[in-house]
């Protein structure tokens, strides 16, 4: 590594969810304290980090790949260091250090607070190896953010601020639990402070993490009382929050996305199976007739309110009729947005062992289906906004229509706005006057008009 305080290169490659993405944040801004700037070249850094997901399969083959192209820069230039965090680097530690060589530190999901010590022993040619659990784990709550134009980056209009970290529920087919742990809530002072500091810096829109963000609870303060005092932030304009529990979602939480002004009408909520005995292979704890309540109950109390959530398909075991119980589920509750799956058996979980694993051009054919439902169904829901009034945060020029702006709408539909000359982080009022497949075409409106 060079010297104290002369100027050196990171490059960070990132898989997976938001919450791997907060973590690459955390990560760079330990490494601005060290001198440290970003590059997008890997060939121009002086060190190189993959943080990794460990949810699907594929994505850990990416990640091997990833390492073999990376180890011939390595090759070339002996004095670049390679590291792997994140959640395959936490169950697969031990095997990544043998399997690759030309690893220098590989470190879990509770570690990368110890990133400086790990590099300096790296320095005096150890290599490192880092998956130690920190139960109760409070350096979250001390650990404030730079700002992000030291880290080369610009000041997002949309940032995520995690809530909590590890989950308590140990559904059969996730390797969540083993990966980041239990369930722990960061001290709400501390997101508050966070979150001004982004508002401070030009964010407009916090988006809260957690694996189960809706069972958040430190001390007193429940998971409402956080939007709550986060509604009250001066600056801020929206909230949002993913990925929340069906078990832990009640009419409290309905009732503050009808009454906190900053609080989108927008609620990601998985149900994941529509048959109650998949659920229970699943160890979701809840059940579809109560999902369908709270379905009923929210857009009772939100009219108007998007719904997404998540699928998996061919879960071992998945028969016709529960297979049909998903799609049941989907045409009485009408998503707005699915993020649906093949089941993906991953090692250290109790379904990768479970028997009658459904055949993969089964599943294939199940995931086809779903999203032709899904299309469909968006397109009547799409239609039926034509005309609408909604309010647009701008998040920037859209990438492929010169001219054209783009950004979300409170219930998080993408829409383009041709001929816009406002700039992003700005909220516009739009009338909705086309449809695409997934999002939605607006053109400015005056607030009168």
């Amino acid at each position: 590594m060079d010297t104290q305080g002369q100027t050196k290169k990171v490059y960070l490659q990132t898989f997976g969810c938001q919450m791997n993405e907060y973590d690459s944040g955390k990560i760079l801004e330990q490494l601005h304290a060290l001198s440290y700037h970003r590059t997008e070249d890997p060939r121009q850094a002086d060190l190189i980090l993959i943080n990794t997901c460990a949810i699907r399969e594929k994505s850990e083959h990416k990640v091997y790949s990833l390492l073999g192209s990376l180890g011939r820069i390595k090759l070339e230039n002996p004095g670049v260091k390679i590291g792997v965090g994140g959640c395959v680097a936490q169950q697969k530690g031990e095997e990544i250090l043998k399997r690759v060589k030309l690893v220098d530190l590989v470190f879990g999901t509770d570690n990368i607070f110890e990133l400086p010590d790990m590099l300096a022993r790296s320095d005096n040619g150890e290599r490192v190896l880092r998956t130690e659990w920190h139960p109760g784990n409070k350096k979250i709550d001390n650990f404030i953010p730079v700002f992000p134009g030291t880290r080369g980056q610009e000041t997002p209009i949309t940032a995520s601020i995690a809530i909590t970290k590890g989950c308590n529920n140990f559904c059969s087919f996730c390797v969540v639990p083993y990966t980041r742990g239990r369930e722990v809530s960061r001290e709400p002072d501390n997101i508050i402070e966070e979150a001004s500091r982004l508002v401070g810096w030009g964010a407009k829109e916090i988006m809260l993490l957690g694996q189960n963000v809706n069972s958040y609870r430190a001390g007193q303060t429940r998971f409402v009382d956080l939007l709550q005092r986060l509604n009250g932030l001066e600056g801020l304009e929206r909230i949002r929050y993913t990925s929340p529990h069906p078990k832990d979602f009640n009419e409290q939480l309905a009732q503050a996305h009808r009454d906190l002004p900053k609080l989108c009408e927008h609620l990601h909520l998985p149900f994941q199976s529509g048959s109650d005995r998949i659920l229970k292979a699943m160890r979701r704890n809840h059940r579809i007739a109560e999902y369908l309540e709270k379905m009923e109950m929210v857009r009772e109390t939100v009219p108007g309110i998007a719904l997404s959530t998540d699928i998996i398909v061919g879960f071992p075991g998945e028969s016709d009729e529960d297979f049909h119980g998903t799609l049941q589920v989907m045409d009485a509750v009408r998503f707005d947005h699915i993020y649906a799956f093949k089941f993906s058996p991953r090692s250290d979980t109790p379904a990768a062992d479970f028997p009658d694993q459904v055949p993969e051009r089964i599943k294939a054919d199940r995931l086809a289906r779903i999203h032709e439902l899904h299309e469909r169904t968006l397109k009547e829901i799409h239609r039926g906004l034509v005309g609408s009034r909604q309010e647009v945060l701008l998040e920037g020029a859209h990438p492929r229509e010169s001219g054209a702006l783009i950004g979300r709408t409170r219930g998080h539909k993408s829409t383009t706005i041709p001929g816009c000359s406002r700039k992003p982080g700005e909220i516009v009022n739009v009338e909705i006057v086309a449809t695409r497949k997934f999002s939605l075409v607006g053109r400015e409106v005056g607030r009168g008009s």
